[in-house]
């Protein structure tokens, strides 16, 4: 870390300085004593507020500025990346590596257990992990598992609209389709207009999506009146559970068939599969894949019974080989060669699994053990939320009561009374929400994982920077572009 730091502090600015401080600071723009002596210049923390509500977008986004004129925001576009554009410190721009590249190729030789991607959980429950996948990860996942359970062929034309930094994308969407041979068509900017019209102009067969895009294009499809298209043959959803009431409205006006996989970072994306028709189980995440052992253990590691209760291991070639510098937890999570999964569940007499929690989500009262997901779905059932989420709260007797979430549906009025009188009418008394909380929107990963950690209370998001982390006492702070030196602590 630097010894000597420079902070500029601009409180009142507008959308634009957001990209033009630190833009200017690297392009050398900003003048001062340091440009003219021989000193180094000393590394930069720009704190800056905006007085007004603006949007900050980039270069080829489309903003409508009368619109946005009209309800007094502030438009500003970001400039194309370039050489002399603002980028991440360490960081390389792919135009600088091609540019100074040699024309002629030769692919790298790796060995199976190589490190192939380098992928970060959502950190859903806690802190983000980085996940060391290899080429043999991701030649398991396609020979052993999808060739087997869900194959693709050259003629399949699939739909790219998840973010390939994801595992999901990553390896069910962009690998699998290298692998089979199938077109994929990226979706540059996500919305329900792009993803139904990619799925009309590319006449898509495939869908691999997250449960809120099903619920978007529905929600399309109940605005538009029209005829939505009919070429997919398979549409798969992961990330998150489906709402049964939106599996079975979206195959009717689709046509179509949802299977419903399971899988994790760490298991190089799906382990097992439930598909709809013949032999779908409501709610199941269905049979381990060929080449992949599943089973339910208790807190001992001990494998139970059929019907009870218990933490899921997963074992196979698709297991990763543990955390980026981080042993203590590798070590936690991979006992064995079985990877402990956090999630809670029971395998049934056919061989399917059912995922009722996360371990760490479990709410305990009373001595009860409560699922925040069968609430969930209780509520998802109501035709007046659209998004809902369950989490435990400590009460003044060191218990634990249930606390809802709830975003109402557009246009719709809800109260706590109404939805505590219809939660009674779908769960046991001990189960119904005491506290109610409702939102415009809930904090989501990039797969549309609702980030619980961040709605209990006394969170605080650790890679935001506080004043004291930046060497400016709590009173006050320099004028814009003043100088203030502070030394590493």
């Amino acid at each position: 870390m630097a010894e000597t730091w420079r902070i500029l502090f601009n409180p009142a600015g507008d959308i634009a300085d957001l990209l033009a401080y630190p833009s200017a600071l690297a392009e050398g723009r900003i003048a001062g004593k340091y440009m003219l002596s021989s000193e180094t210049l000393p590394d930069t923390v720009v704190i800056q507020g905006v007085r007004r509500k603006g949007i900050l977008a980039g270069a080829d986004v489309k903003i409508d500025r009368d619109e946005a004129k009209k309800h007094e925001i502030d438009v500003a576009l970001s400039p194309r990346t370039g050489r002399r554009g603002a980028q991440p410190v360490g960081t390389v721009q792919l135009s600088e590596l091609i540019a100074a590249a040699s024309r002629s190729f030769q692919a790298e030789k790796t060995e199976p257990d190589d490190p192939a991607v380098l992928l970060y959980t959502s950190g859903t429950t806690g802190s983000p992990k980085g996940v060391v996948l290899t080429h043999r990860n991701f030649y398991s996942q396609n020979s052993d598992n999808v060739a087997k359970i869900l194959p693709l062929n050259d003629s399949d034309r699939v739909v790219g609209v998840l973010p390939l930094y994801h595992v999901y994308g990553l390896s069910n969407g962009l690998v699998s389709s290298v692998y089979f041979g199938s077109t994929f068509s990226l979706i540059p900017q996500y919305s329900p207009v792009n993803l139904l019209n990619n799925i009309r102009e590319v006449k898509a067969t495939i869908l691999i999506a997250i449960p809120s895009m099903y619920m978007h294009l529905l929600t399309l499809a109940r605005a538009r009146k029209t005829e939505m298209p009919k070429t997919l043959r398979q549409c798969v959803s992961g990330g998150a559970p489906l709402p049964m009431k939106v599996l079975t409205e979206f195959e009717r006006v689709f046509e179509t068939r949802i299977a419903e996989g399971y899988g994790l970072t760490e298991t190089t994306s799906s382990v097992s599969l439930n598909r709809s028709g013949e032999g779908f189980k409501a709610g199941s995440i269905g049979a381990a894949a060929p080449g992949v052992e599943m089973k339910v253990v208790d807190d001992q590691g001990r494998e139970v019974g059929n019907g009870e209760l218990g933490e899921i291991v997963i074992k196979g070639g698709v297991i990763c080989r543990g955390y980026w510098n981080n042993p203590e937890a590798t070590a936690e999570a991979i006992r064995e060669g079985w990877l402990y999964t956090g999630d809670l569940g029971y395998r049934d007499a056919d061989g399917c699994f059912f995922i009722t929690d996360r371990k760490k989500d479990l709410i305990i009262r009373g001595g009860m053990n409560i699922s925040p997901r069968e609430i969930e779905e209780v509520l998802f059932g109501h035709p007046n939320i659209a998004d809902a989420a369950v989490i435990g709260v400590p009460d003044k007797r060191g218990d634990e009561e249930v606390k809802a979430f709830i975003v109402p549906a557009e246009g719709q009025a809800l109260s706590e009374a109404e939805i505590v009188e219809f939660c009674t009418a779908h769960l046991a008394p001990y189960k119904v929400p005491r506290v109610l909380e409702f939102r415009d929107s809930l904090p989501k990963s990039a797969t549309g994982k609702v980030l619980k950690k961040e709605l209990r209370e006394g969170f605080e998001d650790v890679r935001l920077i506080g004043r004291e982390d930046a060497g400016a006492p709590p009173a006050s702070a320099p004028p814009a572009g003043e100088r203030r030196e502070g030394s590493d602590g």
